[in-house]
């Protein structure tokens, strides 16, 4: 009798001993897995906070969710020197996606850089040009000799081209500064007099700093606004084919939360530094059903993005032609969706 106990007794231990190194193994297994497996998102900004629907997607924790169902993290990676920067980034395989303007998505395809355009965020993105509260420019006529700072290589550059163009003036009639960093700096410095930024930037000025006033913005103008893409690294993309169907599938789950908890996103969004009418008046046009958050690649994303081409070949900004509808790939929307 005291054998029989004594031999269930080490049994029980033996098991205990075996589940626990099992456990053990597992988790030492599911840690190394995570580590070897990081997406790197870069998009232009001075914090670690996206916009839009992916800020939605950052917040909720949604890109984390459907990235670790496929075994992946993510890593955040902000540049303050907006679109170039992030170009330099993918072309040197420090990022493996970008969530940007389309301006700074054309140019690096055309250099021959092997992204894939992988959808539209947004299709619609806007720009302002702001003043010092105290300037006595009411227009953009008015900026004849005048030194206008702008980010070179993003669609503010676009945008000014053709404001200027539009006002019977060329690049010839004013003083072209190219700012990097520290635009708010050198307009109320007085080394520029008027600055095109985003709206996010221009309404971080105008409403929540209060130094500075708008004096035109791309929403009088049809079409100018610019569009935020998706891109991914081709080589990434097709080792990683099911990372651009997760992030798709968080930025579906994002549009959907934004549908219906607009004021909650309202709200998500001053994490980017803007007050809470300023976001809401990014978006009040475009409610309540905020078609502009479109994830896929429409046949009219590729219209416009065609004409962005052209504008660039025009200008000289580029010299690179490519084919738009080529460039973009909707499969890994597709599967999103199933």
């Amino acid at each position: 009798m005291k054998r029989k106990i004594i031999t269930l007794i080490l049994l029980g231990l033996f098991l205990v001993s075996f589940s626990a190194c099992g456990k053990k193994a597992d988790t030492v297994n599911i840690k190394v897995t995570h580590e070897n497996k990081v997406v790197k998102l870069g998009f232009p900004g001075n914090s670690s906070v996206l916009g839009g629907i992916s800020g939605i997607a950052q917040e909720k924790k949604y890109f984390e969710e459907e990235l670790a169902k496929v075994g992946y993290k993510i890593e955040y990676v902000a540049f303050p020197a907006a679109g170039p920067a992030v170009n330099q980034a993918l072309a040197g395989n420090k990022i493996d996606f970008a969530i940007y303007a389309d301006f700074p998505g054309v140019v690096l395809k055309s250099k021959g850089i092997d992204v894939d355009l992988l959808g539209i965020t947004e299709d619609k993105i806007h720009s302002r040009v702001v003043v010092k509260n105290d300037s006595k420019i009411m227009s953009i006529k008015e900026l004849r000799g005048k030194k206008i700072g702008f980010t070179k290589g993003t669609y503010m550059q676009k945008f000014l081209l053709q404001l200027l163009a539009d006002n019977g003036l060329s690049d010839k009639d004013v003083q072209l500064i190219n700012i990097t960093t520290n635009g708010e700096s050198a307009l109320v410095g007085g080394n520029i007099d008027a600055l095109v930024q985003t709206d996010t930037q221009a309404l971080t000025l105008i409403s929540t700093k209060k130094v500075a006033k708008e004096i035109e913005n791309t929403r009088t103008h049809a079409g100018w606004s610019a569009q935020s893409v998706f891109v991914g690294s081709h080589s990434y993309v097709k080792d990683n084919p099911q990372v651009p169907v997760a992030i798709d599938k968080a930025l579906i789950r994002a549009k959907k939360y934004f549908t219906s908890n607009t004021e909650d996103s309202y709200k998500i969004l001053t994490k980017s530094g803007l007050n809470l009418d300023s976001v809401k008046e990014m978006y009040k046009s475009e409610a309540p059903d905020f078609k502009l958050f479109t994830i896929n690649t429409s046949s009219e994303s590729i219209k416009r993005l065609n004409d962005t081409q052209k504008f660039m070949i025009d200008q000289k900004l580029i010299t690179g032609k490519f084919g738009t509808s080529k460039w973009a790939d909707n499969s890994y929307y597709e599967k999103a969706i199933k």
